[in-house]
Order: C-alpha cells, then sequence, then structure tokens
C-alpha cells in the first residue's frame, strides 16, 4: 500500500467511515493489524498490533526514533505526504479500514484530529483560528459557525481567558494558550480521535498541567492518543501505555502495569530511566 492516493475534497462533516456502527456495540475505536511501515528502505514499524477503546486515552512512549510519532501519524495518514512510504497490514477505525481506496483522506481526518508538538496558530484571529475548519469544509451558517467556536474554546479550557479578545491576534496568546487554541481547533469539526505528538514538550510546567488536565475533561468525549518522552506525564494522563523500541511495539498494557510490573525487561529499563 503506498501513499500516493489523490485527496479528495468533501465539503460536508459527514463521516467517510462507512461501518461506523459495526465496533461500537464492543466499544472498538482504533484496530491496527500486523502493520509495517517503511521510508523507501528503512522499515520503520514491524508488525505493529495495537487496539484502542473509546473514551481511552493512550500514551505513546520509547526513544527517540522508535517509531511512536510514525504510528501516529498512520492514524489519520499524515505519512501520505512522505515520498516513497509505504505501509503494509490494516488500520481500523471503527471497522472501517482507513487505508481503503474509497476513503475520502479529508473527511479521515475530520475524524482524527492532530495537535502537534509546537503551537502552531495560524495568522487570524483568535476565532478565526477556531472556524477555520469549519469553513474550509463549506460551513456557511454564521450562527452555527459562533456556536461551535465557543463550544470548542470551552472545551480547550480556554474560554475565560479568551472571551473578551475572541478578534485579537492568535499570536498574542502565550505559548500554553496557543496550544489549547490549537485544541479547540482540532475539536471544532467533532473528531472522534485526537492525536497529540508532544503537546506539553515546548511549555512551561504550569501551561503543561493545564494540557493534562484538558486530557482528562476530552476522554469524556474524544479517544486520545498521545506520544510524549515524559514517563511522569504518561503514567498521570493515561489510561494504557504503548512502549515502542527499534520500530516494534514491545509492550502495550495499562499504564499501571507498565510502571510498576512490567512483563519486559526492556520495558522495565526505560520507564526506570536506565536507558533511553
Amino acid at each position: 500500500m503506498t501513499n500516493t492516493r489523490n485527496i479528495e475534497t468533501n465539503t460536508n462533516l459527514s463521516s467517510p467511515l462507512g461501518a461506523r456502527g459495526s465496533l461500537d456495540v464492543r466499544g472498538l475505536t482504533i484496530d491496527a493489524k500486523n502493520v509495517d511501515f517503511y521510508y523507501s528502505e528503512f522499515h520503520a514499524l514491524k508488525n505493529i498490533n495495537f487496539e484502542v477503546s473509546k473514551n481511552e486515552v493512550v500514551a505513546l512512549i520509547g526513544p527517540s526514533g522508535c517509531g511512536k510519532s510514525t504510528f501516529l501519524r498512520l492514524l489519520n495518514r499524515m505519512n501520505d505526504l512522505i515520498p516513497g512510504t509505504r505501509m503494509t497490514g490494516s488500520v481500523l477505525i471503527d471497522g472501517e479500514d482507513i487505508y481503503a481506496p474509497n476513503i475520502h483522506v479529508d473527511e479521515l481526518r475530520k475524524e482524527v484530529g492532530m495537535v502537534f508538538q509546537k503551537p502552531n496558530p495560524f495568522p487570524k484571529s483568535i476565532f478565526e483560528n477556531v472556524a477555520y475548519g469549519l469553513r474550509v469544509n463549506g460551513i456557511k451558517d454564521k450562527t452555527f459557525i459562533e456556536e461551535r467556536v465557543i463550544e470548542s474554546i470551552k472545551s480547550a479550557a480556554l474560554w475565560d481567558e479568551v472571551k473578551d479578545k475572541l478578534n485579537k491576534s492568535a499570536f498574542a496568546l502565550s505559548g500554553g494558550q496557543q496550544q489549547r487554541l490549537c485544541i479547540a481547533r482540532a475539536l471544532a469539526i467533532s473528531p472522534k480521535v485526537v492525536l497529540m505528538d508532544e503537546p506539553a514538550s515546548a511549555l512551561d510546567p504550569i501551561s503543561t498541567a493545564k494540557i493534562e488536565d484538558l486530557i482528562h475533561e476530552l476522554k469524556k468525549d474524544y479517544t486520545i492518543i498521545i506520544v510524549t518522552h515524559n514517563m511522569q506525564q504518561a503514567s498521570r494522563v493515561s489510561d494504557k501505555t504503548a512502549y515502542f523500541y527499534l520500530g516494534e511495539l514491545i509492550e502495550f498494557d495499562k499504564t499501571t502495569t507498565i510502571f510498576t510490573n512490567p512483563k519486559e525487561h526492556s520495558t522495565q529499563n526505560y520507564v526506570t530511566g536506565r536507558f533511553g
């Protein structure tokens, strides 16, 4: 399977996942099966099997270059943008293979939102940053847009700080506020899954604590996958933790198990700081 498919445009907010209810009965949101991934000849991910239930927070940990961010980007096909990549196996969301030929990638990314390591607000107002995805997807109802923007900003625990300056530039916000604004932007288009690639690595401890508190609140409505190098953060925010090493998923279990009684010696060494 290659990444050469064209991204098609569809301006409504309907789901691309045709088998939407097929796995909801048992609560499974993400199911990766026998996934191998290559950057040209480099074998970056090796036979990954990974299941996540609805409304879980899962932390991906491991040393730099181990494949955790590559795996995260598979879940909304961000790796499609990199020339020469290919994947085998399958990645299912609610029972639908998101790499199937009939999947609209732009529609998929409405279902699977992404928050990057560094805040990346657009050169627009706070309001327009959050409204951006709605407008791009053809939403014209001003009342709906306003309601959705306010709801998303509140969901990102930012409303009290910006409610009187929605028309001000997003660049006037602090780094922590900008990151929560980017989370609000991701939430505005009503995803089912939110991917976070080290969302607090560039933030101070107070802003980091706010992001972690926010993750606890968001799990009521979303499934969240977070990449982090901070072991304390992984233990605080996640229900399950996956340990990656050299492209392999070494161990995947409840977070309490990973940090107190891991099955693999390699996992024990990493979480206790003996290597990595």
